[in-house]
């Protein structure tokens, strides 16, 4: 009888452990997913032209069945995102868009990314135009010859009524778009042009001598816009805010002086390595910049000296608690250490955009 209770004790413990090594083997599936968005566009050409923040960006993680796993804008995502090891799609837009819609470009990018187990992984959203658009001029030869029509432009999705007077840009998911006249109940399809993503077409709508016998003529003006952008390896850091570096960036370019830099106001260094990021704050003298508004790892981070002045006036968190959280470029000079990480002295400018 002993022998059998020793037997069953012995059993007892075996069974126990493949759980215990499942349950340790549990804890090293798990791995870090890094995510970044460089800045799309410059400061002032986004003020000018309504273009998006990168910070307002919607980013989403899927695992491989399809469920999400976070979702929040890319000012909000967190330096390391802690996932199961395994297959992710990470996705960024700058918005929602479903139907046509005027003035609404969409910007984005998707990637597939494989998370390690116990190790990290990394993934740069490259975000380009989804969508197109299309804008018409209608010329006075076109309202004479139809003083009572209507234009519509119609996409797989949708169709927008299009006044003659129209000025804005029509944007369609990638596909073809019809050009739609109703004149006095007399519709007819005037054209249809395939766009692809990121194409913009711009037509010249005019209408020539017995026009309402389908004497329509058209004038395309430009196919295709595109941007361009001059960058030289190892030259000076960025003099204006249109190249400000990023945090992490000016981490990696102590010495320089002089140069912008961007990011989010998290908190403010009390001592060596110590930073509240959240108040009431109690020091005017410095603030602390990170990668996201939600960064609190010191590795995300760069200190930044605010001596007294207007600099200091305008960008305090003890007087500003209202900015923590706010995207912010300032002009300084770069150093190995203050306050016991990277950081900006001597900010002589600094903006919002």
């Amino acid at each position: 009888m002993r022998t059998t209770l020793q037997l069953l004790a012995i059993l007892a413990a075996l069974l126990l452990i493949p759980v215990s090594c499942q349950d340790l083997f549990r804890q090293n599936l798990t791995g870090t997913l890094v995510v970044t968005l460089p800045e799309l566009f410059p400061p002032s050409t986004r003020a000018a032209n309504g273009l998006p923040d990168t910070g307002e960006f919607l980013v989403c993680v899927t695992n491989a069945e399809g469920k999400v796993v976070y979702e929040n804008t890319y000012a909000q995502f967190p330096d390391e995102l802690p996932v199961p090891a395994g297959t992710y799609t990470v996705s960024a837009v700058s918005a929602v868009f479903a139907a046509p819609a005027f003035d609404a470009p969409q910007w984005g990018d998707t990637q597939i990314v494989a998370v390690p187990q116990g190790g990290s992984a990394a993934v740069a959203l490259n975000c380009t135009q989804l969508n197109s658009g299309l804008r018409l001029t209608v010329e006075d030869s076109f309202r004479s010859a139809f003083p009572a029509g209507k234009l519509s432009l119609k996409g797989a999705e949708g169709s927008l009524p299009y006044a003659y007077d129209e000025q804005r840009t029509a944007f369609f998911h990638p596909g073809a778009v019809s050009l739609v006249l109703d004149d006095e109940d007399y519709v007819q399809t005037l054209f249809t042009r395939t766009l692809a993503a990121r194409q913009m077409l711009s037509i010249r709508l005019g209408a020539s001598v017995g026009a309402r016998s389908g004497g329509v003529s058209l004038q395309v003006d430009t196919v295709r816009t595109w941007q361009s952008e001059d960058f030289t390896v190892g030259g000076a850091g960025p003099e204006t805010p249109d190249g400000a570096y990023d945090v992490l960036q000016a981490r990696e370019h102590a010495g320089e002086t002089g140069v912008w830099v961007q990011g989010y106001i998290v908190g403010v260094a009390t001592n060596t390595k110590k930073v509240d990021f959240e108040g009431p704050f109690t020091k005017n003298t410095n603030l602390v910049l990170g990668t996201h508004a939600s960064t609190t790892d010191l590795g995300y981070c760069l200190s930044v000296e605010l001596k007294a002045g207007p600099v200091r006036e305008a960008l305090n968190l003890q007087d500003h608690p209202g900015l923590l959280g706010k995207k912010v470029y300032i002009k300084g000079d770069l150093v190995d250490a203050y306050y016991g990480i990277p950081g900006l002295k001597s900010p002589s400018e600094y903006g919002f955009y």
